[in-house]
């Protein structure tokens, strides 16, 4: 993904999962609540995880470690 748009995704990602979740609250379905929380942190930190292997490959490379 391109820099930005990492950051639109998860305010998007981020907006939809606190929709949802403050429905399924109100419709007293607070489980689903609950799990729609958990399933969009997945979402979050499975897009987000590349960028972090990334970071810590382009630190490794530039201090010569291993």
């Amino acid at each position: 993904m391109e820099d930005a748009s990492i950051i639109f995704f998860l305010t998007a990602l981020a907006i939809a999962v606190t929709v949802l979740h403050t429905f399924l609250k109100q419709a007293g379905r607070d489980e689903f609540a609950y799990m729609t929380l958990v399933v969009g942190l997945a979402i979050g930190l499975l897009k987000v995880l590349p960028i972090i292997e990334e970071l810590f490959n382009g630190v490794q490379s530039v201090f010569k470690l291993y």
